[in-house]
């Protein structure tokens, strides 16, 4: 992928972020509220942002229960490395006695309207003594940390003015920019499963050795700090692809060896047509059979009592925004 368009990130919380020249919003107020790309704190210059040598990075904009925090990330700390995908477009239903009912395929997901329209997103699990601890933003992460986490997501994710949401015209056209997020797990269930009700599957996790693991890693906290809140989104171009799919493959790309028929395999990373079967075409997928749904991993977590009633709060939020922005229109 072209990184011409990459730039450090250098925005403040104090900030407000605008859409750039350029994008048909141009101008317009970035809806930055929840999703944000993170900035690794490095006294050094661009290119020893992270020491080789480095046990843990501190970044800020790492984000969980509807928070930003600054955080404290240990590096050779990865235990397991996953793939997660879902579809967002429109379910599959026929008719029947009781009304539309929702059509599933043979591994027990919706089938939809337009198979292609995938987000792809890695998951990092920590080893048994390690975790990300989470602190202020601004603090000298001392102390007693505000959460202790085992487990996190890196989702680039689009970008826009409040009410503007993905769409293929602005994604093909470089309309929105690209949010390369870190977030717990448990936010993005919060967010994909008990607020959208998607079915976020998870493959088997990824033969990758310790050095590839570590790698994996410092490659997404890089390529997050470097895109900052500038980097446009492209759903697809022949050079310079900028999506949720693009970039993890990429990463992987740049720190697996691969034999001849996988390096050609790599060649598929361009459009979300097939996660998996990206995967397969690289070696990564180790049980191609496997469909394993995120959600019953955390069935506690989203029926508890306070995770509702935040899901209750954030609707009535989301309902307010959105006629807002509609006021804001007419």
């Amino acid at each position: 992928m072209s990184h011409e368009n990459v730039k450090t990130n250098d925005c403040s919380g104090e900030a407000l972020l605008r859409m750039p020249q350029g994008t048909r919003y141009a101008g317009q107020p970035m809806d930055a509220s929840n999703r944000r790309s993170i900035e690794i704190k490095s006294s050094g210059d661009e290119h020893t942002l992270i020491d080789p040598t480095a046990r843990h990075v501190v970044v800020d904009y790492f984000y969980h229960e509807g928070q930003f925090y600054r955080a404290v990330i240990p590096l050779d700390g990865i235990d397991e490395v996953f793939g997660q995908a879902f579809n967002f477009s429109k379910v599959r239903t026929k008719r029947s006695a009781k009304g539309p009912e929702i059509r599933f395929d043979r591994h027990g997901l919706p089938k939809r309207t337009i198979p292609f329209l995938n987000h792809l997103q890695s998951r990092f699990v920590l080893k048994s003594d390690y975790y990300v601890d989470l602190y202020p933003i601004e603090s000298d992460e001392t102390g007693v940390p505000a959460h202790r986490l085992k487990d996190f997501v890196y989702s680039v994710e689009i970008v826009g003015p409040a009410g503007v949401g993905f769409n293929i015209r602005d994604g093909l056209r470089g309309n929105l920019l690209s949010a390369h997020r870190f977030l717990s797990t448990q936010e993005m269930i919060f967010e994909r499963i008990v607020l959208e009700n998607q079915y976020v599957t998870e493959s088997p996790h990824l033969p990758l050795n310790d050095r590839e693991k570590r790698a994996a890693l410092t490659e997404s906290l890089l390529r997050s700090h470097r895109a900052g809140m500038s980097d446009r989104y492209y759903l697809y171009r022949v050079c310079g692809t900028n999506n949720c799919s693009s970039n993890p493959f990429q990463i992987l790309d740049n720190i697996v060896a691969y034999s001849f028929r996988q390096r050609i395999g790599s060649m598929l990373y361009r459009l979300p047509l097939s996660p998996r079967l990206y995967l397969r075409a690289r070696g990564l997928d180790s049980d191609p059979s496997v469909r394993k749904l995120v959600r019953s991993e955390f069935e506690d977590y989203i029926h508890d009592p306070a995770t509702q009633q935040r899901k209750k709060q954030r609707v009535r939020l989301l309902a307010s925004a959105r006629r807002a922005a509609r006021r804001e229109t007419t």
